[in-house]
């Protein structure tokens, strides 16, 4: 697996989902990709959604956290101490941009540097490394004390509405029927929207569902395109870029003009 770029676990790719777990969305930001990916292997097993990130890839991410349409984690986890980078300061920024719970988890465990994680914004600490069951009652703990994520603002793009909280899409005000992971899918690329969103990441989001494999994704972005009222001759919101991922964004006017002059010269 990659180190770069966000990576999305799921309990329900875990043969070990912890029968008592309630899922939270957690978004886990640590420079050490090792650690990294046991500790989110480890809370998916405890029934959580974790999307996993390197602190110096983190300036997209708190992006995203002040954009409406976009998914709130229920808490955020950050190991702040990184050589060479502001990690304090980063996590001042996520404080404030996500509006959840952060919970410090470092190395760095002598009390001075305890007080400045928690002076900068931590609503809690964790010494690394530390046991998994451990993580997940202090992420229970955090999560009795404040209300669950608000869910994100429908997202418009071009005629096609999607709201997340309702859970419904529409095209020109008409409805649009769609199956739990078409949905699920649309809505992950909602949360980007005008960004390529690798392929990797969207086979990871869906794999949930049971669709593991390249073909199935392709499939489901058929089907997509075809309920969204996608020609074969044009594209109005998927976007395929050959070999990088998907992007759902509208199409210009002057695209939508040449899109439309070659489907009527083809008839």
């Amino acid at each position: 697996m990659k180190a770069g770029g966000p990576v999305v676990r799921s309990s329900r790719c875990s043969r070990f989902r912890h029968r008592t777990a309630t899922m939270a969305t957690i978004l886990l930001i640590d420079e050490d990709h090792r650690y990294r990916r046991l500790l989110g292997d480890q809370l998916t097993r405890f029934g959580h959604l974790v999307t996993e990130i390197a602190l110096h890839e983190s300036g997209r991410t708190l992006s995203d956290l002040t954009c409406h349409t976009h998914r709130r984690p229920d808490v955020v986890i950050v190991d702040p101490v990184v050589p060479a980078v502001d990690g304090l300061l980063l996590m001042r920024l996520l404080c404030v941009a996500s509006r959840r719970p952060v919970l410090a988890h470092s190395i760095r465990s002598i009390d001075d540097d305890v007080v400045r994680m928690l002076r900068a914004g931590a609503d809690g600490f964790l010494p690394k490394p530390c046991p998994p069951a451990v993580v997940d009652a202090s992420v229970r703990a955090l999560l009795r004390r404040v209300p669950p994520a608000p869910p994100p603002a429908p997202s418009e793009v071009g005629a096609l509405r999607i709201d997340v909280a309702g859970r419904s899409v529409s095209v020109d005000g008409r409805p649009v029927a769609l199956t739990r992971t078409e949905f699920e899918l649309l809505a992950y690329l909602a949360e980007h929207p005008g960004r390529v969103v690798p392929r990797s990441q969207l086979r990871t989001r869906i794999r949930a569902e049971g669709l593991p494999s390249a073909a199935s994704l392709d499939v489901l972005l058929s089907r997509l395109r075809r309920k969204l009222g996608e020609r074969s001759t044009g594209t109005k919101y998927l976007h395929t870029a050959r070999g990088r991922g998907v992007s759902l964004r509208p199409v210009p006017a002057r695209e939508q003009i040449t899109q439309t002059s070659g489907s009527d010269a083809a008839r």
